[in-house]
């Protein structure tokens, strides 16, 4: 996480991908209340990997006691000096420069911080009541209530309620939204799901054909949930349904046929999308949104499905 040490306060002042520094209350990100300070100073940015500061104040701006150029991007290094309008004043020291994840920070406490590089569970694993995920496609970070299915972006700077507290979220790159594609996963691509599954159900092995390729990924907990959706389907297209409405079924339906709580059954729909999705990250990345959610309902949306159990043929359908 990248932030900036104030050497008066000697707080972390932490970055945005676009940070701006200055003297005009509630229009800056970080406000230094000084005479000297210019009601917008400087810009700190996040851009091509590297942090770079600007100058865009009437005093100036010293790197390393040395003055940096007005309106010229400066790259900032670890550990540099930073003093605005004089030498000496409104002193700050480069304190960390990482991108390698996103952070939440407590408005209450600015020392409570949590890190997010992937997935992550809130509070715990164990008591999980929330989620924080990047959708690849949407290109956005989320947070997700494992309870209701209510999801919210969260945006470099902004706001979120949660655990009777406002958080600050930073993100190292800007977010730029795109299409989403529903209801259609890789049209011009043949894609297929095989399932071993054990006498007894309790283990269930997955293997994804796409394009040629096979890609093994191994035993899950979450593949049993993904089993259940393709025998849904399956039985619906052997009931007549149409394309369009095979293979539904309500989240209250699928936490009752695997005997857990709602929040648990949304953890193994998000760690299935995120396992669909890396597997084929270089093919065909949207291959998360197989596994299709509509109006509480989820369904996996796969044209070739195979299951064995034991060492037996169960069926093999193609929808």
């Amino acid at each position: 996480m990248a932030y900036l040490i104030d050497e008066q306060k000697l707080e972390k002042i932490y970055l945005k991908s676009y940070h701006t520094i200055g003297r005009f209350k509630y229009n800056v990100d970080t406000l230094i209340d000084s005479p000297e300070i210019s009601r917008h100073h400087a810009i700190i940015e996040h851009t091509q990997g590297n942090w770079l500061i600007r100058d865009v104040s009437t005093n100036g701006i010293w790197i390393n006691d040395k003055k940096i150029s007005k309106n010229l991007p400066y790259q900032l290094c670890l550990n540099d000096k930073i003093d605005f309008a004089a030498p000496g004043r409104s002193s700050f020291v480069v304190g960390d420069l990482s991108t390698d994840c996103q952070f939440l920070v407590s408005q209450s406490d600015s020392n409570k911080v949590i890190e997010i590089k992937d997935q992550l569970l809130l509070p715990n694993e164990q008591e999980a009541s929330h989620i924080a995920y990047f959708d690849s496609m949407l290109n956005y970070w989320f947070l997700e209530d494992l309870f209701t299915n209510d999801r919210q972006v969260l945006i470099d700077g902004g706001l979120i309620s949660i655990f009777n507290d406002q958080w600050q979220f930073y993100c190292s790159s800007p977010s730029t939204i795109t299409k989403q594609l529903k209801n259609e996963v890789a049209q011009n691509i043949e894609y297929a799901l095989s399932f071993n599954v054990s006498l007894d159900e309790e283990n269930t092995h997955l293997t994804l054909n796409v394009a040629s390729k096979t890609f093994d990924l191994g035993t899950r907990t979450h593949h049993y949930l993904l089993l259940l959706l393709a025998r849904t389907r399956i039985l619906d297209k052997q009931a007549g349904l149409e394309p369009e409405l095979q293979g539904w079924m309500y989240r209250e339906e699928l936490t009752k046929a695997l005997g857990i709580q709602m929040n648990h059954m949304n953890i193994m729909v998000h760690r299935a999308k995120k396992q669909l999705a890396d597997a084929c990250l270089d093919v065909c990345p949207e291959f998360a949104y197989m596994l299709e959610s509509e109006n509480g309902k989820v369904r996996i949306n796969c044209n070739d499905i195979t299951i064995v159990k034991g060492s037996k043929l169960e069926t093999r359908i193609s929808i």
